[in-house]
């Protein structure tokens, strides 16, 4: 005797041969270009972050410099 088969939310599954569910072409397509367009995202904040903010630390060195002198004494 065949079981059904009940998904989270408590609404039976349909029974499918093959046991795989296909995939619209058009979810596909929409997945890819988010893909896409949210790495090509994170590319230009980084290259704008290395072209317009300087690496210049913003506490002064010579503090931290005279900070490990004083701690080799």
């Amino acid at each position: 005797m065949p079981t059904e088969i009940f998904e989270p939310y408590g609404e039976p599954l349909p029974e499918m041969g093959s046991g795989k569910r296909e995939q619209p072409k058009v979810s596909a397509i929409l997945s890819a270009v988010g893909q896409y367009s949210f790495w090509l995202l994170v590319i230009v904040i980084v290259l704008a972050r290395i072209a317009y903010f300087s690496p210049v630390s913003s506490f002064p060195g010579a503090a931290v410099l005279a900070l490990t002198y004083s701690t080799q004494r």
